[in-house]
């Protein structure tokens, strides 16, 4: 391993707090990792983390590297920017970040097309439904859904998703027509627990705004689960229309109330803060932002 990629595998390992994780984010094992470390400790005669079984820690003068490297790398950056051109081709390996069905749903359906327009560029998706600690994971790139609450971290605004009511063909014909959300209070619905208003939903027609209280057989914690229990009949569900697109046009699952709609759900792209986006990064931004259904 050369030096400059030394300095960017010790950034990694500060940043995620283990060897293992920030190993995996370079294509490394865990091993090999370790003795790059190791001999990037011996070249410069100072010890740079404290190693525990559970976790590593800067030492002092690791927490002085850790500065310099990154404005190293950061340069290292761009110099080749500026060497290759604006127009050159992007090269190496992308990590992004996304809930499992956003990614799904989103951004793994351009995968392809985006791989055809540059073929030197690898792509690595983290996806989690939980809120990842996107630096310590190593991620380059990632699209939130929701509001934001991680200073650590710059946003860029793509858009928001609107959310709408669907339920399956058997729904409507149990419980319908419905005419007015007082309609939908009476129907069955599914519950969606990682948001603190699961069992009331508000929605809007225009400048109009109704809350209703909702209740059903089922509840899931991830939108996938909502929506693949609503294709089983088992409720309406008001989720983002990213995640039904596909079966409201296979007629599998159908809108209700068209003209009502649930608080919109914003879609920001996030990196390190204090770091410009690596092309690469921008690349793929710039190609995927038409490609998002979110307005």
């Amino acid at each position: 391993m050369d030096r400059l990629e030394a300095w960017r595998l010790f950034v990694r390992v500060a940043e995620a707090g283990a060897f293992s994780r920030a190993a995996a984010s370079l294509g490394l094992t865990q091993p090999q990792a370790s003795r790059a470390i190791a001999a990037l400790e011996a070249q410069t005669g100072a010890r740079l983390f404290l190693r525990t079984t559970r976790r590593v820690t800067l030492t002092e003068a690791g927490e002085r590297a850790l500065t310099r490297a990154r404005a190293l790398l950061e340069e290292a950056e761009a110099l080749d920017q500026d060497l290759r051109g604006a127009d050159s081709e992007p090269i190496g390996l992308l990590r992004i970040g996304a809930s499992v069905a956003h990614a799904r749903a989103e951004l793994t359906p351009h995968a392809r097309d985006f791989l055809t327009l540059y073929p030197r560029m690898r792509l690595d998706f983290a996806t989690s439904d939980a809120r990842i600690d996107l630096i310590a994971e190593g991620v380059d790139l990632a699209f939130r859904l929701g509001d934001l609450d991680d200073s650590a971290l710059t946003a860029r605004r793509l858009g928001n998703y609107q959310r709408m009511l669907v339920a399956a063909p058997s729904i409507i014909e149990r419980f319908g027509p419905f005419e007015t959300p007082n309609n939908v209070e009476a129907a069955p619905c599914i519950q969606f627990t990682s948001i603190a208003s699961m069992r009331t939903w508000t929605l809007a027609r225009g400048a109009e705004q109704r809350t209703i209280n909702i209740d059903g057989p089922v509840r899931a914690s991830t939108g996938r689960v909502v929506r693949d229990l609503a294709l089983q009949g088992l409720g309406i569900a008001l989720t983002p229309c990213f995640l039904v697109r596909r079966d409201i046009e296979a007629g599998t699952l159908v809108e209700i109330l068209p003209k009502w709609r649930g608080p919109q759900v914003p879609l920001h792209a996030l990196w390190a803060s204090g770091r410009a986006l690596p092309r690469k990064a921008r690349v793929f931004l710039d190609f995927i932002a038409p490609r998002l259904t979110a307005a």
